[in-house]
């Protein structure tokens, strides 16, 4: 069951997630959607947002899509299809959308851009729900 307030808690309290200053938009059943404000901290030596940052956003926001059937989930594995620079705009903004979630493992892909529509990069999750439920 869908508990939007756990789920944002869940994303918040992350240490890694704090670090960079992330913010979820928002979340449904099977989707999330959040967002990364460009920083020089995050830049690459070509003056984007370095692929690490892109990267990290992708697997927490794909990982709380997932949670959203009610479970702890941890990453299998994941890929990035980097497309195109990550520059020239404020913010950076990742989609996440559960392609399918079975009993214990879930497929998510997900679509980075910039706060203009320019596509950065694409790419796909794979979660293991953990048995237990969150809290």
């Amino acid at each position: 069951m869908l508990d939007e307030e756990k789920l944002r808690k869940l994303y918040e309290v992350n240490p890694f997630n704090q670090t960079l200053g992330g913010e979820i938009l928002e979340i449904k059943e099977g989707y999330a959607k959040g967002r990364l404000e460009m920083d020089a901290r995050y830049e690459n030596i070509y003056g984007g947002m370095h692929g690490g940052c892109l990267f990290t956003l992708a697997d927490s926001l794909c990982g709380i899509a997932a949670a959203t059937y009610g479970h702890y989930v941890t990453t299998l594995n994941g890929n990035i299809n980097y497309l195109r620079a990550a520059k020239n705009c404020r913010e950076v903004i990742c989609e996440a959308q559960v392609v399918r979630m079975g009993r214990t493992i879930g497929v998510i892909d997900y679509t980075i851009c910039g706060d203009d529509g320019t596509l950065f990069a694409t790419g796909t999750f794979h979660y293991y729900a953990l048995q237990e439920e969150l809290e």
